[in-house]
């Protein structure tokens, strides 16, 4: 670790010192002729405490741990045409009782490492072609997210094709598979045999303030949860998204379906989000109120699998505890955002919480069944009340506190589930 630490510091002086600050990075001096150089990332520190871990259904009860995040992105560009991108991440996590998980922690290793480049089709489209280690990240996160709250982001090996109309309409077709971490020192690498998918999203404006998104999105996992060991899924999302936020009216609904196979069963899933609330910008704290819902299916019958997939969602879809995953599930989530000011911002909300199908699991994040059906019939998981404060304590540098109590349910208390209890507090320095 030590090793791994003074390495970092070496290349972050030695860097500054060639180097002149700009708002959101650095830009790296000398480039090659007709070259930009430009160097960005982050540091962040966060320490997490569980009671009740998995809501008490873990060989592990309480767990407290500390992990870091380093993150260094170092592009080169010519002209807005041509882009090299090499982003380099390293972590560690300290105190964890229970077995880590590959994104607990990682030596040096690529987070991202692509070539770009833009072609002019018309005087009002682009196509740009992507292909290398990237992130995808599209809409609010509820199929395609980074991770962020995990101590190593996830990325993809991915050929990704843009096309951009107007500098409003964007179509992204790509063909990608994820990345896997290893704890080794650039180890870390993609199976596109064992996990691949394919997709089309499209962004379309329709008014001011509006947008919708559609898309498509195919999985090939060669070992799915939804299966017996070593047996395949093959599923296909489409969906639409429709997001405004101006005028005060905020709106965030997505409609999401899937079907296809696994192990020889059909499968038929779905998903419904309802986000609307109003902003009072003119009020005392600039208040916004929000009201979130969410069906999200689950369940068998007559051979069919109907518990839905989130792919690769983000890991804190209904807190920074993350202790449901958007799977078998009805939601609702009445939310109160306050700006006391323009550096800090608070967050408080309940999330009333029930399973889809009594006879299907309790997924937890990332997608892994923490508990079997409820014996008794009993659907409600209980209510979690959320509360979070962020200060941007100065340019580039904000503090995070965030705490959760999960009140069970008689779904959860049934199967041998306790209350949970949650808080963070993380440090994040950009640069």
């Amino acid at each position: 670790m030590k090793k791994a630490s003074f390495t970092w510091i070496t290349i972050g002086l030695l860097t500054c010192a060639q180097a002149h600050a700009q708002s959101d990075g650095v830009t790296f001096q000398p480039a090659p002729d007709g070259w930009s150089g430009f160097i960005s990332g982050h540091a962040r520190t966060m320490a997490e405490s569980y009671r009740n871990l998995d809501f008490g259904l873990s060989k592990v009860k309480d767990d407290t741990w500390v992990h870091q995040r380093l993150q260094a992105m170092l592009s080169l560009e010519k002209a807005d045409r041509f882009q090299i991108a090499t982003e380099l991440t390293w972590g560690r996590m300290w105190g964890k009782k229970g077995d880590l998980a590959p994104p607990d922690q990682d030596d040096p290793d690529l987070l991202q490492g692509f070539i770009k480049s833009d072609f002019q089709l018309t005087s009002a489209t682009h196509l740009t072609v992507q292909l290398g280690r990237q992130d995808l990240y599209y809409g609010s996160g509820r199929l395609l997210a980074s991770r962020e709250g995990a101590n190593q982001r996830l990325s993809h090996d991915a050929i990704r094709l843009s096309f951009l109309h107007d500098d409003a309409v964007k179509i992204d077709a790509f063909l990608a598979s994820p990345v896997q971490i290893s704890p080794g020192a650039f180890d870390n690498s993609s199976d596109p045999s064992d996990i691949r998918f394919w997709g089309i999203y499209g962004t379309f404006p329709i008014g001011e303030d509006q947008i919708l998104d559609a898309y498509y999105i195919g999985l090939r996992d060669e070992d799915s949860i939804f299966t017996s060991p070593g047996n395949h899924e093959t599923r296909h999302t489409i969906g639409s998204r429709f997001s405004r936020d101006g005028d005060g009216l905020i709106c965030n609904s997505e409609f999401i379906y899937q079907f296809g196979k696994a192990n020889g069963h059909h499968l038929s899933a779905g998903a419904a989000s309802l986000g609307i609330g109003w902003h009072f910008e003119d009020a005392i704290w600039s208040p916004s109120m929000i009201l979130r819902a969410d069906a999200i299916s689950g369940g068998n019958e007559t051979g069919s699998r109907l518990t839905f997939n989130p792919l690769f969602q983000a890991n804190n879809y209904f807190n920074e505890g993350g202790f449901i995953s958007p799977s078998n599930l009805y939601n609702l989530n009445p939310v109160l955002i306050l700006k006391p000011n323009r550096e800090v911002s608070i967050n408080m909300g309940m999330n009333f919480q029930w399973r889809f199908d009594a006879d299907d699991a309790v997924y937890g994040a990332p997608l892994q069944e923490i508990g079997g059906k409820s014996p008794s019939g009993d659907t409600y998981l209980g209510t979690a009340y959320n509360f979070s404060i962020e200060w941007a304590a100065a340019q580039k540098t904000s503090l995070f506190f965030g705490y959760t109590h999960h009140q069970a349910g008689k779904s959860l208390t049934s199967i041998g589930g306790d209350n949970v209890d949650y808080w963070q507090l993380s440090f994040r320095r950009e640069f």
